[in-house]
Parts: C-alpha cells; sequence; structure tokens
C-alpha cells in the first residue's frame, strides 16, 4: 500500500508547482492537499477526485507561526506517513513538530545564490535549516541542485528528478488551420509560441525585441503576470502587429499545436519548464535561453538551439534558423519526442518520487 502523503503547497495562483502537484497526484490514492484559502488550484483538484483542504495564514508565505499551528492541528487528523512540501518552509517545521513523518520538499525554481549566502557562517546556516528540516529534497533539474549546493545542502539529501508531463494530443491538420483562424494567425506563418507567467525573468520584453513585425512570423504569448500591462502599451505604441497577448490559456494543447518552435527566454527562476515539456511530447523544437534547467531540457542543435540570456539578436537569428531550413525542423521534432520519452514522462516522474518516498521510509 502506498504511503499516506500530505502536499503542502503556498501558492494561490497556478504555476509549475501546481501543475506538477496534479500530474503526479493524478490517479493517486491516500494523498491529501493542503493550500491557501480559495486558491486557484482548488477547481483542478475537484476535477481530479483529490482531496484537499484550505487553511489560513499561508498564501504565498513560505513561513507563519500561525500557519506551523494549523499545519500541525491538519497533520494531527490525517497522520500522513509522509508530508512533501513546496515551498511552505512552514510546512516542514510543522512536520518535525508532529515527528511521526518523513518530510520531503521540492525545489521547484532556481535561484542563484547572493554571494552572501554562500560565505561564513551564512552558507552553514542555510544547510544546517534545510539539513534538518528534510528528509530528501528534489531537485526538479541539476541547475536546482547545484543551487542548493551553493547553500550547504547535503549531497545526500538531494534527489534530481526531472518534472515529467502527460503526452498531449496531437492534432490533425484540419483542426489545425481551424485553431489558427480561432486565434487569427495567418495560415502561412511560421507560428512561435511562449507560455509563461508575464514577468520580468521569463524575457518577454527579450522575444519581443527579437521578433516584432518578423516578416511572416506570429508569435503567441499565453500567461498573465504584472508586465502585461507594458507589453500592451509596447505593441501599442510600436505598431507591433505580429505578436499576440492571449492571457491565461486552459487550452494549451491548442497553440502548441499550431506552434512551429516553441520560445523560453528566461533569464532567472527557470528549472524544468512543464510547457517545454508538453510541447516537445508532439513534437515541437524549442529556441531556450541557457539559464536555469533549460539546457537540461533541450540539447542544442537536436531538439532545439539554446542562446544566451538577454540577447534579442540570437533569440532571432535561432528562430530564423529553424524557420529556414525544414531538414533542421523535421529532425528537431523527431528528437524532441524522443527526448520526452526517455526523461519526461509523468510516468517516469511519479515512479521515480514513489519510489523516494519508499527509500526513506
Amino acid at each position: 500500500m502506498k504511503s499516506r502523503v500530505l502536499h503542502i503547497i503556498t501558492d494561490s495562483n497556478i504555476g509549475g508547482a501546481g501543475h506538477h502537484l496534479l500530474a503526479l497526484l493524478k490517479n493517486r490514492e491516500n494523498a491529501k492537499v493542503v493550500l491557501p484559502i480559495g486558491a486557484l488550484l482548488i477547481p483542478s483538484l475537484k476535477k481530479l477526485a483529490i482531496p484537499y483542504v484550505e487553511l489560513p495564514h499561508l498564501a504565498e508565505k513560505s513561513f507563519s507561526w500561525k500557519a506551523i499551528r494549523v499545519l500541525l492541528k491538519e497533520m494531527r487528523n490525517f497522520k500522513p506517513e509522509i508530508v512533501h512540501t513546496h515551498a511552505a518552509l512552514s510546512g516542514r517545521v510543522a512536520a518535525r513538530l508532529y515527528r511521526r513523518c518523513k518530510v520531503v520538499h521540492t525545489r521547484h525554481s532556481v535561484f542563484e545564490p547572493k554571494v552572501w549566502q554562500t560565505r561564513f557562517p551564512m552558507r552553514q546556516l542555510f544547510g544546517a535549516l534545510n539539513n534538518a528540516l528534510s528528509d530528501a529534497i528534489i531537485a526538479v533539474s541539476p541547475a536546482a541542485r547545484d543551487n542548493l549546493l551553493a547553500l550547504g545542502v547535503r549531497n545526500r539529501k538531494i534527489h534530481v528528478i526531472f518534472n515529467g508531463m502527460p503526452k498531449i494530443e496531437s492534432f490533425p491538420n484540419n483542426v489545425i488551420i481551424k485553431l489558427k483562424k480561432k486565434y487569427n494567425v495567418p495560415p502561412n506563418d511560421f507560428v512561435v509560441v511562449q507560455i509563461a507567467r508575464l514577468t520580468e525573468v521569463k524575457g518577454h520584453k527579450d522575444v519581443l525585441d527579437a521578433l516584432k513585425n518578423a516578416e511572416d512570423i506570429t508569435v503567441l504569448m499565453a500567461g498573465e503576470g504584472e508586465l502585461r500591462p507594458l507589453l500592451e502599451r509596447r505593441i501599442e505604441t510600436e505598431n507591433i502587429q505580429n505578436i499576440k497577448l492571449l492571457g491565461f490559456i486552459d487550452e494549451v494543447e491548442e497553440i502548441l499545436n499550431i506552434a512551429d518552435v516553441q520560445i523560453s527566454a528566461s533569464f532567472g527562476t527557470e528549472a524544468t519548464s512543464l510547457a517545454l515539456i508538453q510541447g516537445m511530447s508532439i513534437g515541437l523544437p524549442s529556441v531556450v535561453t541557457d539559464f536555469g534547467g533549460n539546457p537540461y531540457v533541450v540539447e542544442h542543435m537536436e531538439n532545439g538551439l539554446v542562446v544566451p540570456t538577454l540577447t534579442p539578436s540570437s533569440i532571432y537569428a535561432a528562430v530564423e534558423k529553424i524557420q529556414s531550413d525544414d531538414d533542421l525542423h523535421a529532425s528537431m521534432k523527431v528528437f524532441a519526442m524522443k527526448n520526452y520519452e526517455s526523461a519526461f514522462t509523468v510516468e517516469k516522474m511519479v515512479t521515480n518520487t514513489e519510489n523516494l518516498y519508499d527509500s526513506i521510509q
């Protein structure tokens, strides 16, 4: 029988950690999710019949004394054998106070440590805290592992388990033609898709600078965030005709199916992009920056191209290279699907996670 697992997530919005959690828990028994009151993940949990409880004092706070109290009460009710936290320092502290469980923590993002954090005595303090509060730490990318090591976490505590996502449906040509009409994409344009929160470190401004008014190229940006007003203003004032802001999109498989290339232009936080994995599952080549986990997902000249961060000219050159070379585009499609099957399926992620649970019991 599988261990009783209590997952704790502090995100009110749906980000990479939330989608990761949904994929991990689909069809799993003996699990429950604790999340902030009114979190946007709740409808998806209901749809998948995943038990959950909404608690106060969690929203967007990794640590809160009040959160520890309510979490400890929930643990005493649910009696988990494993507490698995996604951020949620409060959850790890509460689990240690509860005592009758093992603690797994997932590091979903890449944050380069500050210099002062890697020096004595801060490195020792960060390391001691993380080592004491977790029996195992999952890094979703080798880049996340490197961050943890730099902060003093013991190597034996860290387990690299790549994100995995279910394979999306590959649509036939007649459906793709209809979808291009739906999203107002010229039928013969080369379609570039960027799926990411509209926030500074995701590199939307670099993509806009690289591809604005590029001939025969349509760029679809899916996502919401604080950068949207600035992007809208630039699109209007610079009369940019070929870049469309779609907002939050539930049906990401639609825009991935009409895409020819997917972009990740991040220069901060990117670990293992779920959107890149979804695109790879149907053979979509990618252009990505060389930050964080991107180079571990995209192999240069195999399933995509890797370019330096913060260089719009490199983004344009990479897109143009794939656009102008049909043979290269075709070979990248084949390798993308092979790479997905070998490393990034949801089944592999679930199996590796369950094996980790078993190993610490």
